[in-house]
């Protein structure tokens, strides 16, 4: 019998153990591992971006880890140029490539046919008005990119929000580079066989998606946890070394690249105060205190190391930005995978780590029997998550909408009708209306003075003059 070589995908929050099944199930059926994460592309940082150790990597042979240096751009189209020649070449030869990562857009690229290319040598047509050099677009305002946007392509600009710089770049770097706008692109794209409005169709007849959960209890409480763990494996010596070899950045490039990864961006704020001579006074502090950071009581306590408040501060911030995070990507996974309609979607596989001992039989055994299910050509006794219609699946997605009220923008008619039926906004179009009627009310108080005043004045006697004011 002929097996079936799936393409395997791990899904799942940061902190859910994708790395840990990814190994299991890499040693398991023999495939190499396909890092999807747009930090852990560039070298440098690996405690922050909490790369697999070289221990792991010895496990089993990883892809897409350290392909770039932090000086240099690496976009979701780098990735997919880079990641599609390796499943092709590890298909051909009957290896199961495994896909794990928490950049959900990387896995979306590799799946399915929705980035555009922004140049195409074959393009027959030719961009029309002003053409503008990177330099060009890196030196205008957001706004000034996204009014050329709307003079070059229109739906473009209705379908982007004009806070968006990203992505209001790329879009005219397409039009420049192939003579078509992405509208168009995108429209010929959809209209593909299993296309729809989130794109082109799957790339591959054979994948098995594997969604690690976790109670968002277990995971916050986890996510802390490996904020700890950091500073014990080295975390400020490593951002120190980064830190200094990039000291020459500006604050606008933190915003791009790998100088915008959680776990870095962070502490900034320490980095810039305070040196390695402090450091090292922090770490030896660490050290004597089981790399345990003192709470606010203690804080207050003589004798502590200099910045150490500071830096209690940033590793409160990693932990709130990374639990922040975990739920953005649980989202993007429920609207893309799960309610997308008319998208070709694999069957999604839920797997619930929760609970560490359980891990055994609850996640790597199961995960074992769905992969085995499936390339044996058999029916799982394990049965996928069930698809749902999200509520906005028919509404136009790609309409601008402004709130005066609250001086923001929408893209979609769905987030447009949540935003108005929001207590947030319904409360500011009621302080508006108060504010309105307060100043109807003051104007109405003041004209009536006004008359008044005048109706006082035209009864008053006219003004008696003398005898002697007519002689003179």
């Amino acid at each position: 019998m002929i097996r079936k070589v799936p393409l395997i995908v791990i899904l799942g929050s940061t902190g859910t153990g994708k790395t840990k099944l990814s190994l299991e199930l890499a040693e398991r059926f023999g495939g190499e591992i396909i890092s999807a994460d747009s930090m852990q592309v560039y070298t440098h940082l690996d405690i922050a971006t909490a790369k697999a150790t070289k221990e792991e990597q010895s496990r089993a042979r990883h892809h897409l880890l350290d392909v770039a240096t932090p000086s240099e751009p690496f976009t979701v189209t780098h990735f997919r140029n880079a990641a599609l020649p390796i499943v092709e070449r590890l298909l051909s030869k009957a290896t199961p490539p495994i896909v794990v990562g928490g950049t959900n857009y990387y896995i979306e690229s590799l799946l399915w046919d929705v980035l555009v290319d922004s140049e195409d040598k074959q393009a027959e047509g030719k961009p029309i008005g002003e053409h503008f050099s990177q330099s060009d677009l890196n030196a205008m305002s957001t706004q000034d990119l996204h009014h050329h946007l709307a003079k070059i392509d229109k739906g473009s600009a209705n379908r982007i929000h004009p806070n968006n710089r990203r992505k209001i770049i790329r879009a005219i770097e397409v039009y420049q580079g192939t003579g078509q706008t992405l509208t168009k692109k995108l429209e010929e794209q959809r209209a593909q066989p299993g296309g729809n409005r989130l794109g082109g169709p799957l790339r591959y007849p054979h994948i098995v998606l594997l969604w690690l959960r976790c109670q968002q209890e277990v995971l916050n409480a986890r996510l802390d946890s490996r904020v700890d763990g950091m500073l014990a494996q080295g975390l400020i010596c490593e951002l120190r070394q980064f830190h200094n070899a990039h000291h020459a950045t500006t604050v606008q490039a933190y915003t791009s690249g790998v100088l915008q990864t959680i776990g870095y961006k962070e502490f900034v704020p320490y980095l810039l105060k305070y040196d390695q001579q402090q450091d090292e006074k922090i770490e030896e502090y660490l050290r004597n205190h089981n790399y345990k950071l003192p709470s606010q009581e203690e804080l207050k306590e003589d004798g502590l190391p200099e910045g150490l408040d500071l830096l209690r501060n940033c590793c409160e911030e990693l932990k709130l930005v990374t639990r922040r995070y975990s739920k953005k990507q649980l989202k993007w996974i429920n609207n893309r995978f799960l309610a997308s309609k008319d998208r070709q979607v694999p069957d999604l596989f839920e797997l619930d780590t929760s609970d560490v001992a359980a891990w055994p039989e609850a996640v790597y055994q199961r995960a074992e029997t769905i992969i085995e299910s499936y390339r044996n050509d058999m029916i799982c006794e394990i049965k996928p998550m069930a698809k749902r219609e999200h509520p906005g699946a028919d509404l136009d997605e790609e309409t601008s909408h402004f709130c005066a009220t609250c001086e923001r923008h929408f893209i979609g008619e769905y987030q447009w009708g949540l935003h108005l039926k929001s207590n947030k906004h319904k409360r500011r179009k009621e302080g508006q209306r108060k504010r309105e009627r307060d100043q109807e009310t003051k104007l109405s108080a003041d004209q009536a003075k006004k008359q008044k005043g005048e109706g006082e004045e035209s009864q008053q006697p006219p003004s008696q003059v003398n005898d002697t004011d007519k002689e003179l």
